[in-house]
């Protein structure tokens, strides 16, 4: 299979749902990212880990994926560990136009999520492309230690504010 090349774009998800097919380790891991982005998500899973328990923006519905399930989402996250139920979320996700991302399998994903750090002014995203999730999460762990991100968030806020006024006065 050919290498994947990705283009890092930032989506706008702004009335899109989200769906997330596992509530396993690998879907724990990304809630990180998505709690960031105030999208409520539709969480699918027979078993389910604390870590999804008793956070507003999450609606868990805990049973077996149904043929059925992603009519209406956008955007679903998949981590199951069966492949012939993979196989059964990828044909539905494409029936309903949705663009998947396997937790555990890039070579099946229609995109990637990087590790964010969000503030209200900027972002900053880590990705090691699929390759190393562990490796992404200490990477942006890393810069969260070494850089003053309030600061750094105070400063673009101020920026984004002169650059407004240079504006207005052009």
């Amino acid at each position: 299979m050919e290498e994947k090349v990705y283009l890092p774009v930032l989506l706008n998800i702004t009335g899109k749902k989200i769906c997330m097919i596992g509530a396993g380790n690998a879907c724990r891991e990304k809630l990180f990212s998505l709690g960031q982005v105030g999208q409520k998500i539709t969480v699918i899973a027979p078993e389910i880990h604390e870590d999804f328990f008793n956070k507003s923006w999450i609606h868990l519905i805990k049973r077996k994926y149904l043929k059925g399930d992603l009519k209406g989402f956008s955007i679903v996250y998949v981590g199951v560990n069966n492949l012939d139920l993979e196989k059964e979320i990828k044909f539905d996700a494409l029936t309903e136009g949705a663009m998947v991302n396997f937790l555990n399998k890039t070579e099946y994903s229609d995109f990637i999520s990087p590790s964010a750090i969000q503030r209200k002014n900027f972002s900053i995203f880590v990705s090691t492309f699929g390759k190393g999730p562990g490796a992404t999460k200490q990477i942006r762990k890393e810069i969260e230690l070494k850089l003053n991100l309030e600061e750094l968030d105070h400063q673009a806020g101020e920026y984004i504010r002169s650059r407004k006024g240079d504006e207005i006065n052009e």
